[in-house]
């Protein structure tokens, strides 16, 4: 087995409100639902999101998010200090894109600003939960 036989899958984030959750990734900022699905058993949703065309999360082109609510989850998830964020590529217009999603509430930790290492333009957001994700328009070639 080498490197170029294995794919990055998905990465797994708990939130404490699925719809609310479904609504900033899906129609804000424009991914789909690949698969959603109700755990009984577990008590808990799951629901992926991503890009690309697959409706099997394994068959995705390219990387998904899997969100998880616990139903039983009473307070919210502490962030701890270990997780990063997630990124994601904007090909144009950075700018107005953190300006519709500030209009909806999103918070904006990071406007867009260049890198101070490169020409590439990030800007910061963060979901309903808290989590930060980071917008990286690329520099013009």
């Amino acid at each position: 087995m080498t490197g170029t036989d294995l794919k990055l899958l998905h990465a797994m984030l708990r939130v404490s409100d699925m719809e609310r959750s479904l609504d900033f990734y899906t129609r804000l900022l424009g991914m789909r639902v690949i698969q959603q699905r109700e755990h009984k058993k577990n008590q808990f949703t799951q629901a992926y999101v991503g890009y690309g065309p697959a409706e099997d999360p394994l068959d995705s082109p390219t990387m998904v998010i899997e969100l998880v609510a616990n139903w039983t989850q009473e307070v919210p998830y502490s962030q701890g200090s270990a997780f990063g964020h997630i990124a994601i590529g904007v090909p144009s217009g950075i700018g107005a894109l953190c300006e519709r999603l500030a209009a909806e509430g999103v918070p904006v930790p990071r406007p867009p600003k260049p890198q101070k290492h490169g020409d590439n333009i990030v800007a910061f957001i963060e979901d309903p939960d808290g989590y930060r994700i980071e917008l990286v328009q690329r520099a013009a070639a």
